[in-house]
């Protein structure tokens, strides 16, 4: 109804620009659960706040590889997910829960990185898209063959789109957004557009 709640604050969103993923969005895209950006103003008493840019950035868009439900955790894009009673499940996840998942369905993930990588899912919501998204670490660069990987994915970024790199190309322990429409899950690889 035209504001969110986000650390208790209920901020107006009728004004603000809406963003998920990097592109346009609109209120029905925003959730319980998930993690939010909002850029505005909160009154004194903190109560209130009037948004002017609201972004939900997921940490994984992809398949499920491999759920493991006696220690609650998916591993989706070479990124371990962990799921507790907290994570909110969107309403085309039934049952709701690992029980309403199985392995190949895609899903959104919004959460909480831990320094290994591993994510605390907060909202997980089943999709139907074709793109793939992956928000890590840098590491193992190689900037000759244009690959790095965010845990145990490999992205390839020989084609992709860099932008917001202060040496013009990712660096190791960069935190960076990945985005793709080519997976090959055999080797857990992303060809990266952007």
């Amino acid at each position: 109804f035209g504001s969110v709640f986000v650390n208790g604050v209920r901020y107006d969103i009728s004004n603000a620009t809406l963003v998920k993923d990097g592109q346009p969005a609109t209120q029905a895209d925003l959730a319980v659960g998930q993690v939010a950006v909002v850029k505005g103003s909160a009154d004194s008493n903190g109560g209130n706040g009037k948004a002017s840019r609201v972004e939900v950035e997921n940490n994984v868009i992809g398949p499920i590889k491999s759920i493991d439900t006696a220690n609650n955790k998916l591993l989706v894009l070479g990124q371990n997910v962990t799921v507790s009673s907290a994570t909110s499940f969107s309403s085309n996840i039934t049952p709701t829960g690992l029980a309403g998942l199985a392995a190949g369905d895609r899903i959104e993930v919004s959460g909480i990185a831990a320094a290994n990588g591993d994510i605390a899912a907060s909202r997980i919501e089943k999709e139907a898209g074709s793109s793939f998204q992956a928000v890590g670490v840098v590491s193992n660069l190689n900037t000759t063959v244009h690959t790095f990987s965010i845990n145990g994915l490999t992205v390839n970024y020989t084609t992709a789109i860099v932008d917001g790199f202060t040496a013009g190309q990712p660096a190791a322990g960069d935190i960076v957004a990945v985005r793709g429409t080519a997976f090959d899950a055999t080797t857990t690889t992303l060809t990266a557009t952007r």
